[in-house]
């Protein structure tokens, strides 16, 4: 079943298996772009505190088991199954009709009740105010917090930035606090602060004044997100949380497949290769915003003769602003198309490389070359053919699908 946010089933499912939403504390996020980051943040300064917790991404990256994480470890394949088979028997014997995403959300309130974990961090999966996630009992709330607000998924929250501002807020709750990252624009800053007078909750705006120490994530925008993240740490009133454990926290925070250096092993491909692996950059920009911000880092470390993109996007994302931040006129482009059958999200497919290569060119955006080479595989081993030959780095980037495909080679 496709997305459709509504928050009545997942109410439903919840109540048939008693609730387990009622049992952990909780940090919920929101936001477009920087949500992991966030989360990630939290999850490793709590963990460097001693403070056991679980933590709830989407998409996943690998597997669908990904998403449900204790103390930063996937949870173990006969766990997650446990307690899948329980949510997937309990909405059928009642008919509940979950979609997909709000039965992995209940798989989770699942096993963080079953795990007695104390502090459940949730990562909204689309908008906020009708995500499956915004169950969360404002009593069993510690904070939120909401990241970069851009337009995406315009098809379910809306075409402007205020409606969809209006979605992310709507995870708010009455004398929660709220953290939101200042770097947002005004429309998103407003919004806020009257969602937050309308239901009497704190809010605070983070900005990068509040960084006291460096991110460890690549990419200039990270300071905005571990503001947040910091912000939110200070609302935790606990004693274990200390200046040092935030420190070290930080320090071991990992985000795989957004700004990361990777070392692909390419004798996977290339048999007849003596070179052990091959270095390639992997981010999952999907979206104007994160296109922009990774045009940024890669002006930062942009050779004069240019990278090899490998791109693919999701089918239905807008394409009109996402190309121009990313390539130049020294680029060689490989347009390829991940794998669809997503565990899951069988409602996720690849844009056809043809129709990636009319939208480049119909926008007149200049490059080297262009190759559609719809398998992955293959669109791997002529980018490392291009960049052996003009010594041009490989990136990896357009949807997060098609960097877990990369990464599971």
């Amino acid at each position: 079943m496709p997305l459709d946010l509504q928050l009545h089933r997942v109410q439903k499912l919840l109540k048939l298996l008693k609730n387990p939403h009622y049992k952990p504390q909780f940090i919920h996020v929101a936001g477009t772009n920087g949500k992991g980051s966030v989360c990630s943040y939290i999850s490793h300064i709590l963990e460097e505190a001693g403070i056991a917790n679980g933590r709830f991404n989407s998409p996943h990256l690998i597997t669908a088991r990904d998403s449900i994480q204790i103390n930063n470890n996937p949870v173990s394949l006969p766990v997650y199954e446990k307690f899948r088979n329980l949510i997937l028997e309990t909405n059928d014997r009642y008919d509940v009709g979950c979609t997909e995403f709000e039965l992995l959300t209940c798989t989770a309130f699942q096993i963080f009740a079953e795990f007695n974990i104390p502090i459940a961090i949730m990562e909204v999966g689309v908008g906020g105010r009708l995500d499956a996630t915004n169950v969360i009992p404002a009593d069993r709330t510690l904070v939120v917090g909401i990241t970069k607000v851009a337009l995406d998924h315009q098809n379910l929250l809306g075409n402007t930035l205020a409606e969809i501002a209006f979605q992310k807020v709507g995870i708010f709750k009455e004398k929660v606090p709220a953290i939101i990252d200042g770097s947002n624009e005004t429309t998103v800053i407003d919004i806020a602060k009257k969602e937050a007078a309308n239901v009497l909750a704190p809010l605070v705006i983070a900005t990068r004044k509040d960084c006291w120490i460096q991110p460890t994530l690549l990419g200039d925008y990270q300071y905005d997100n571990l503001a947040v993240a910091l912000k939110m740490i200070d609302q935790i009133k606990d004693q274990k949380i200390t200046r040092e454990s935030v420190k070290k926290g930080i320090e071991k925070t990992v985000w795989p497949g957004r700004l990361q250096e990777y070392n692909f092993p390419i004798q996977h491909l290339l048999h007849e290769t003596s070179e052990p692996t091959f270095p390639m950059l992997l981010d999952g920009a999907h979206n104007t915003q994160a296109a922009f911000e990774l045009g940024k880092y890669l002006e930062y470390i942009r050779p004069e003769n240019g990278f090899v993109f490998i791109i693919a996007v999701t089918k239905g994302k807008d394409l009109s602003t996402l190309f121009k931040h990313i390539i130049t006129k020294n680029d060689d482009i490989v347009f390829t198309q991940f794998h669809d059958d997503i565990e899951g999200m069988p409602w996720i497919e690849s844009s056809p490389v043809e129709f990636l290569e009319k939208q480049i060119n119909d926008q007149k955006i200049p490059h080297a070359t262009v190759h559609t080479i719809p398998n992955i595989e293959d669109s791997l081993k002529e980018a490392f053919r291009i960049s052996r030959q003009t010594a041009k780095r490989v990136v990896v980037c357009g949807s997060l699908y098609l960097v877990a495909d990369v990464l599971r080679i």
